[in-house]
């Protein structure tokens, strides 16, 4: 058996190299589908954990309390400092409570669990919920208090506090399909 070993030519030259503009812009895109990438895994955190907030408060919802269990047949109302891990088993929640479970562990501190108080915060307020920015600790508690003083309102109802966890997702939802039409022409 023989084999060929003769070389095989080519009529047209080799493509040159990409020029430093092109690397450069091709870098530029690149960068930019990362970031956008970043910024939906950010959303579709936040949108998880207001969704397994709304499940949580849907089940029991509270006021005057961060979360309320019920032991030895009694009716405990959990106030004071917020120990999110104790709420895990709880029989009703108020709704900054429910976010600091739901974001465990790292409770209300964690980024996640920031940036869904700003959502909720910033639809409260009529704004948009984009939720992919961290705020400083002391920004976020007073929006996380304010966010407490409103659930904590005499004349507030579950349905409210649903509606505006609903309306947080939507506008969240929004954001994110904005974002991934962004991406997809990135």
């Amino acid at each position: 058996m023989l084999l060929d070993t003769t070389a095989v030519t080519t009529t047209g030259a080799p493509a040159p190299a990409p020029g430093w503009r092109a690397r450069v812009a091709e870098r530029r895109r690149l960068h930019r589908i990362d970031r956008l990438g970043a910024r939906l895994a950010r959303l579709d955190a936040v949108a998880g954990v207001l969704q397994r907030s709304s499940n949580r408060l849907a089940a029991g919802w509270t006021q005057d309390a961060w979360f309320t269990t019920v032991q030895d047949g009694l009716l405990q109302q959990h106030v004071g400092a917020l120990r999110a891990e104790q709420g895990v088993g709880s029989e009703r929640i108020c709704l900054v409570a429910a976010v600091a479970v739901e974001s465990l562990p790292g409770s209300i501190t964690g980024p996640v669990a920031q940036r869904a108080v700003g959502a909720l915060w910033s639809v409260l307020h009529g704004g948009h919920a984009a939720s992919d920015w961290s705020t400083a600790p002391g920004v976020t508690a007073a929006r996380a208090y304010d966010l407490v003083r409103w659930n904590d309102a005499p004349d507030r109802r579950a349905s409210d506090v649903l509606a505006l966890v609903t309306a947080s997702s939507a506008s969240l939802a929004r954001t994110s399909t904005l974002l991934r039409e962004d991406l997809a022409r990135a």
